[in-house]
């Protein structure tokens, strides 16, 4: 058995524990600066627990701890749905901790309220008046523990109007996929969390809110819950040898235990189909809860592989590369096969009839030589693109393909080393925002006002957050990109002054001011800006920028919020 393996039991017990003590901090005022630190500290502590027992957290939802109090198994429970949901979108770990931190947060300052209402006990005057503005407090008390990202609180201040819609079949839009899965999370766990609910609970919540909500992102996660909990069903109950029997374990050799006054009598291991259901089971039982998954050879959860480092380190070579020939070019890329498809389909730019090409090399030739590795760059950080989760990922791909509309009716079509030159370190710095930035995307655009107005606007607006960190960004390129005139371009439209831009460097800000005008309604232009427009508009064959904004009109742009 694996040191692990034998860890696990006392691993859980401290996990339900902390979700208790974690609870309690609110009540005492002197403990308040140390919430948000001692709420990140369980949230990963869920994170690394759902990774190495997933079976043992997938079983508490059927679990109710008895030891415990209400609002600590409704939380309990609310976390592991979030764990399950954010396993199946596949997200980073960054973006797990956040949601896991709103969940925990959500009850922070009304324990004593919720375990009343869960015992359907009314609530004083000034309890109601708690209960009414619990989100509100979570939030506070959230910033005076030094809260640093704001994510956590933006979800907190939306969740009661999401539950509300997605409990409802109001067709109100819902445009916040982080607050979503907490509120999805919280409306499953209140469901299953009372004590005495009723058998399939689980199964009748998910199928009434698949039923009620129309959302495609409410949808997927739906069906990414019962995916995953499809895969590990356990804590699901069936009837063995006419004794209660609770699946621990689901492998070839299905492992079961048996129960008796809902304390755990002994282990089976059958290969016998059995057809289980979600029933509640109330107990106290540490065997149940704690010491039996140290005698399960339990399967955890793998880290996902990545293709990031090695996708950049051929792009490292197309970049310092001299090459001579398309054979070059094709051996350099040739550890990417799979891009062929997306290469070919790249290519219809270059070709007068918009014909795609017929393989690598016949790709490579439409663009010339001068252009190919380029091309091939965008191709492979796209790729990398598409493959990165997360909540925002249609929207990030759509204004991504909105930018690229944008350059290339500025530039009039003319592809070739301009536009590549262009879109190539735009597609390499959403990468990086994706990530290294994963947990401040929005899906909204930022149209605070800049604190310093004499630099440009940067890109990262255009995705909900004021700036990149330049420290990052300035290694992220000396690493992969090294001395390329187009990604130092960028960086000088990113941090220099407006009279230290270069030509390069405007073309990048006239991108990034119309990208911005035609996402967002609130975005206004400044005067510099507006001149920059005007300079870039003539410079690529323009009379004026309105003639350019006539052309964008004509595309039907839209943004993907309706």
């Amino acid at each position: 058995m694996s040191q692990t393996n034998q860890e696990i039991s006392k691993q859980l017990f401290e996990l339900i524990q902390k979700t208790e003590i974690v609870l309690r901090l609110y009540y005492n005022k002197n403990k308040w600066p140390s919430i948000f630190p001692t709420l990140a500290q369980l949230a990963q502590l869920y994170r690394e627990t759902y990774r190495l027992a997933p079976n043992a957290l997938h079983s508490y939802l059927s679990f109710y701890f008895d030891e415990y109090s209400p609002t600590t198994n409704l939380v309990v429970k609310k976390c592991v749905l979030v764990c399950i949901m954010s396993e199946g979108h596949g997200y980073s770990a960054k973006i797990q901790q956040e949601l896991l931190v709103a969940c925990i947060a959500s009850f922070i300052c009304v324990k004593n309220e919720n375990d009343k209402l869960q015992k359907s006990l009314s609530l004083t005057e000034q309890g109601k008046k708690l209960w009414k503005l619990r989100y509100q407090l979570a939030v506070k008390v959230l910033e005076h523990g030094g809260s640093v990202n704001k994510q956590a609180t933006r979800m907190l201040a939306r969740l009661q109007p999401y539950c509300e819609t997605l409990r409802s079949k109001n067709a109100t839009p819902l445009y916040d996929n982080t607050t979503l899965i907490v509120a999805i999370a919280q409306i499953v766990a209140f469901a299953v969390a009372k004590k005495g609910c009723k058998n399939n609970a689980l199964s009748l919540c998910i199928k009434r809110l698949y039923l009620t909500n129309t959302d495609e992102f409410v949808r997927v996660s739906l069906y990414k819950l019962v995916e995953q909990f499809s895969l590990l069903p356990v804590g699901s109950s069936t009837n063995y040898e006419g004794t209660t029997a609770v699946l621990l374990l689901k492998a070839e050799q299905q492992v079961l235990c048996t129960l008796e006054n809902n304390k755990l009598t002994k282990l089976i291991k059958t290969k016998k189909p059995y057809r289980f259901s979600f029933n509640q089971i109330s107990t106290s039982d540490k065997q149940l809860l704690y010491k039996v998954w140290s005698h399960i050879e339990l399967p955890s959860i793998q880290s996902s592989e990545s293709n990031f480092d090695s996708t950049f380190e051929v792009i490292e070579k197309l970049n310092k590369g001299s090459f001579g020939s398309f054979r070059a070019i094709e051996k350099t890329i040739a550890p990417f096969p799979h891009i062929e498809e997306a290469l070919t389909q790249a290519a219809k730019l270059y070709n007068r009839e918009a014909q795609k090409g017929a393989n690598i090399r016949h790709s490579l030739t439409m663009v010339g030589l001068d252009t190919a590795t380029l091309l091939c760059q965008r191709v492979l950080i796209e790729q990398v693109i598409s493959q990165l989760r997360h909540p925002f990922a249609q929207d990030v791909w759509h204004k991504y393909q909105q930018i690229s509309l944008v350059l290339a009716t500025l530039i009039k079509r003319a592809y070739g080393q301009e536009y590549e030159n262009i879109l190539s370190p735009v597609s390499a710095v959403i990468a990086f925002m994706l990530k290294h930035h994963d947990i401040d995307i929005k899906r909204f655009t930022c149209t605070d006002e800049q604190l310093d107005d004499t630099k440009p606007y940067s890109l990262s607006r255009l995705f909900g957050f004021q700036t990149f960190d330049e420290q990052k960004l300035q290694t992220y390129f000396d690493s992969h990109f090294g001395d390329s005139p187009a990604h130092q371009a960028f960086q000088n439209s990113e941090k220099e002054k407006h009279n230290q831009l270069s030509g390069k460097a405007k073309t990048f800000v006239a991108v990034k001011v119309l990208s911005m005008q035609w996402s967002s309604a609130a975005f206004e232009a400044t005067a510099w800006q507006k001149t920059i427009l005007e300079e870039q508009a003539i410079k690529f064959g323009w009379k004026n920028i309105a003639e350019v904004h006539d052309a964008l009109l004509a595309l039907s742009l839209h943004n993907i919020i309706e």
